[in-house]
């Protein structure tokens, strides 16, 4: 997790024959002084709380550590995984994802964001790595959101599963996605904000920070989370999810319960899904 801090030091230098000053200029120099610390304090505390995001609205054996996000989540008994907006698309529609590479990235880790939305790849993990799930079995959990959303059964709402990506510097399309290498100000790896027209997303804006300094996993890991996000999720509460506000797995995939609350979702059920 990132951390802001910020000090403000006020060096008071006097010369030795200032000592002999009379008591009351001494006192209203110390009366100036004082109002000169209040009024660091003051801007000081304005500056560090400015809202530093665009909007309202994250790996391996663990080698990546630990990312975080500004959304709330509920600490229930077991894993709860919050439910937002959704899509109202038809059947056979594709969403537009434009990938933005103001941070000049190479094509290879471009090619990393797009396998995190367009594989259909499964992995089989071994339970007793995990948490809140029986040992002695295995669960199954997708690379990329386009197979683990073909494997959803049919909504009362037609689920996303067609997608065309694309790499312009206009912001056009469904999805954007903006890669830059500033660091957010509020801690974040991921930022994702919805755009609604009434109850549903129309548009949807993905920011990934601090790219030039991201491993190919961390990258991958962001961005399928960020994903979930554009796709109406919220945050879970157990951290071994992909949706954990503040991220630090063994496993950075889709798994059932995200799924699950796909699912839950787009058969427009309110409030959270519980696995």
């Amino acid at each position: 997790m990132f951390q802001i801090r910020s000090s403000a030091k006020n060096k008071n230098t006097q010369s030795n024959n200032k000592l002999n000053q009379k008591p009351s200029k001494i006192k209203n120099k110390k009366i100036i002084i004082g109002l000169q610390i209040g009024v660091l304090i003051f801007f000081g505390g304005y500056f560090v709380g400015l809202p530093t995001s665009l909007g309202d609205d994250v790996v391996s054996q663990n080698p990546i550590g630990m990312f975080n996000s500004e959304l709330s989540s509920q600490n229930l008994k077991g894993d709860i995984i919050t439910l937002n907006k959704y899509w109202k698309i038809s059947n056979d529609s594709t969403l537009n994802i434009n990938i933005i590479n103001s941070a000049s990235i190479s094509e290879r880790a471009i090619d990393i964001i797009k396998n995190t939305v367009m594989s259909t790849k499964t992995l089989e993990i071994d339970n007793s790595f995990l948490e809140n799930v029986p040992n002695n079995s295995e669960s199954t959990y997708y690379v990329g959101w386009k197979g683990a959303l073909n494997s959803v059964e049919s909504t009362k709402n037609p689920i996303p599963r067609n997608f065309k990506i694309t790499n312009s510097p206009n912001v056009y399309g469904d999805i954007i996605v903006i890669l830059s290498n500033i660091k957010d100000r509020s801690g974040n790896s991921g930022y994702t904000k919805t755009v609604l027209e009434g109850e549903e997303i129309v548009k949807a804006f993905i920011t990934i920070y601090e790219v030039d300094s991201l491993t190919k996993n961390e990258l991958g890991t962001i961005m399928r989370h960020e994903f979930g996000h554009a796709l109406g999720l919220g945050h879970a509460t157990n951290s071994q999810d992909l949706m954990a506000p503040t991220i630090d797995m063994t496993y950075p995939f889709i798994s059932q319960c995200n799924i699950m609350a796909i699912s839950d979702l787009y058969n427009e059920k309110s409030g959270v899904t519980t696995c």
